[in-house]
């Protein structure tokens, strides 16, 4: 699946972060919440993206390798 801009944006923002919350991530990506909420849905395994009680975080995929669209 090809991500579009805001899909790879709210993924680096997400990878940038230890944990993130909802909020945060809607703050830094000036998205509205119902668009935030879909994308969220549609990147989640794409970006490896884990949904947790406190957050969003990315779930490392070898060890050393994070998401793909981390912010260098």
């Amino acid at each position: 699946m090809e991500l579009t801009g805001r899909e790879k944006n709210v993924c680096g923002i997400i990878c940038g972060s230890e944990r993130i919350r909802f909020t945060d991530i809607k703050k830094r990506s000036g998205l509205h919440q119902e668009i935030l909420s879909r994308i969220l849905r549609r990147i989640k395994d794409s970006c490896d993206i884990l949904r947790l009680e406190g957050g969003y975080k990315c779930i490392e995929v070898d060890h050393n390798d994070l998401c793909k669209y981390k912010k260098s």
